[in-house]
């Protein structure tokens, strides 16, 4: 019976979440019963069948728990795609909260982010592209990925200010569209070994040829990405955000808005 209870709790803990983001949303439920021990001597045939059923009930428990367990354990100790997926969108609210905060507190309540969410690595989890700063002079954009063992990983700085997410409709790439004052750049990146890299760009000036950014991605089938923004102007004002539609509609949202994350 104690190694019933004892294979009960492994597989609870295999269940409870891994890593080191401490944000895990998962949880499961156990239950246990209590069974009187079986008495060893003189078995009567009623004691015999009452055996016979106890034993049953624990290669039942048993199976049960390794089956559990093994659908949240990956061969290799990682946890499952599964596991991963109920976890991420916790963490990713998190640290976008906290880079809105600690950028608004350094900064006199100066804030401005802009998040999204692609599937860079195409594993089923998708990672978190986040510009932030106070305006374009000192924006920067990170990408985050959430890992096989359940920790966020910051694969650096991709891009800074005058820039918008997009991907290449053909390809299904991330692409950076750049501009200012005229001049622009679309840059086409890939996922490779692990990380993010450009690996090529379409430079272009607007004039009577390109009389916007619109027509030339049009020309380039490439798609704006639908994101979600919010800033803040100083320690007295509320933070607002914008959910901005690929198709270039908005909603309005008062605080921070998170729910995109899910």
């Amino acid at each position: 019976m104690k190694r019933i209870i004892a294979l009960t709790c492994f597989a609870s803990l295999l269940l409870a979440g891994c890593g080191k983001t401490g944000n895990s949303s998962s949880s499961s439920e156990s239950g246990s019963t209590t069974t009187e021990p079986v008495s060893t001597t003189a078995a009567s045939a009623e004691d015999t069948t009452a055996a016979e059923i106890t034993t049953t009930e624990a290669a039942s428990t048993t199976d049960e728990s390794k089956t559990e367990a093994d659908t949240t354990k990956e061969p290799d100790g990682m946890v499952s795609a599964g596991g991963r997926m109920d976890m991420y969108p916790a963490v990713y609210q998190a640290e976008v909260k906290r880079v809105f905060d600690e950028t608004a507190a350094e900064n006199n309540g100066m804030a401005s982010i802009e998040y999204a969410l692609r599937d860079l690595d195409v594993d089923g989890i998708p990672e978190l592209i986040l510009k932030y700063g106070t305006c374009e002079a000192d924006f920067r954009i990170h990408i985050y990925r959430f890992d096989e063992e359940c920790e966020l990983q910051d694969l650096g700085v991709f891009g800074g200010g005058h820039t918008s997410f997009c991907y290449d409709e053909n390809t299904g790439d991330f692409v950076l569209l750049w501009g200012h004052m005229g001049s622009a750049s679309i840059m086409y990146n890939v996922w490779e070994n692990g990380t993010l890299k450009q690996t090529d760009h379409y430079d272009f000036t607007l004039d009577e040829q390109n009389p916007s950014y619109d027509a030339v991605l049009e020309e380039k089938g490439i798609k704006r990405m639908e994101f979600v923004g919010a800033y803040t102007i100083d320690s007295n004002s509320g933070i607002k955000s914008y959910f901005q539609h690929g198709d270039g509609t908005s909603e309005e949202f008062d605080g921070l808005y998170l729910d995109y994350i899910c």
